[in-house]
């Protein structure tokens, strides 16, 4: 497999995006919403969480500015215009799921949606090359990420048929997480 540099890498569409995840997914999948629609939704067999809002995006390599390697996503979700501040769905008992999908690789990275509210346009979110190599290798990638109001966030990122199992270490996380604020 050659891989593409940032000049010959292709952006997927909404639809291809959700096409991935569904094809991932495979009999897991119950039923999902309009693949040309942001965002999609899923209804999923156990052991997978059953229901999920995913926001999914292009991670993509932008020239300069960057470590290298370092893969990206620009949070946008729907009906949010420039200079507007955004939030996930939570409603109707869905989990909102924050996914980049690095097509080049067929690599999905999962990062916790529950830790960004409140964002700008086009707010960047990052993963380290390392942690996409990681699962391109057939491993899942973990990657510590500090933000900048004393959170810390485990990114998680693997090839299209371990995305089942990243879903459910991903939802796993968020419980944890959760419980231990709940102390």
């Amino acid at each position: 497999m050659t891989l593409l540099t940032t000049s010959q890498s292709s952006r997927d569409s909404t639809d291809e995006l959700h096409r991935h995840v569904v094809q991932a997914l495979g009999a897991s999948v119950v039923r999902h919403s309009d693949l040309a629609q942001k965002p999609l939704e899923l209804d999923l067999r156990f052991p997978l969480p059953s229901k999920l809002r995913a926001y999914v995006y292009n991670a993509t390599v932008p020239p300069g500015g960057r470590a290298t390697g370092e893969h990206k996503i620009q949070l946008i979700v729907p009906g949010q215009a420039r200079g507007e501040r955004g939030n996930f769905d939570h409603s109707g008992g869905r989990m909102p799921l924050l996914i980049g999908y690095q097509n080049e690789m067929d690599v999905f990275v999962v990062w916790d949606a529950f830790l960004y509210e409140d964002f700008a346009y086009s707010r960047n979110v990052q993963v380290k090359a390392e942690t996409i190599f990681e699962a391109f290798a057939g491993k899942i990638g973990k990657q510590t990420r500090h933000l900048g109001n004393d959170q810390t966030e485990i990114v998680l990122a693997a090839r299209s048929p371990q995305l089942g199992q990243l879903l459910i270490e991903r939802y796993n996380l968020i419980l944890t997480r959760l419980a231990g604020n709940a102390r």
